[in-house]
């Protein structure tokens, strides 16, 4: 097997994970050209045209593909407006002041200054990436 498609392919699986830890759309489009050069390096052979090809790949799929998803976007209500004062119920106690919550059936992470019991309640006072920062209700 193809060392460059080994790298495509490492990167198809970092992007993804990227994507999948952020949720904000910034690596699907990395994630599509790579997968694209997984299929074609073996025709191009020179890493340098592999990666000019990536980046032509990822420009063309972030300008085609950027006014829908805004436009979907726009549609929905911004995060914070929807979740801030939502109370969560305390699922898993992840590390000190760590812990896992369900919200909109999504699983989060939340951050809580005080101790917080599995089971018990907090509200969520803010985000921070892709943290909930909870306060005890």
């Amino acid at each position: 097997m193809d060392v460059n498609i080994i790298i495509w392919f490492a990167l198809v699986v970092v992007f993804i994970l990227l994507e999948v830890q952020t949720l904000a759309l910034v690596s699907v489009w990395f994630a599509l050209a790579s997968v694209i050069l997984v299929f074609m390096s073996s025709f191009i052979g020179n890493f340098i045209y592999e990666f000019y090809v990536f980046v032509a790949l990822s420009g063309i799929f972030l300008v085609l593909t950027r006014p829908v998803v805004k436009k979907l976007l726009k549609k929905r209500k911004p995060l914070e407006s929807r979740i801030l004062g939502q109370e969560v119920e305390i699922r898993k106690k992840l590390s000190s002041n760590l812990y896992e919550v369900k919200l909109d059936g999504k699983y989060w992470s939340g951050i809580c200054k005080k101790e917080l019991g599995v089971g018990e309640i907090g509200i969520v006072d803010a985000i921070e990436g892709n943290k909930l920062i909870l306060k005890k209700k």
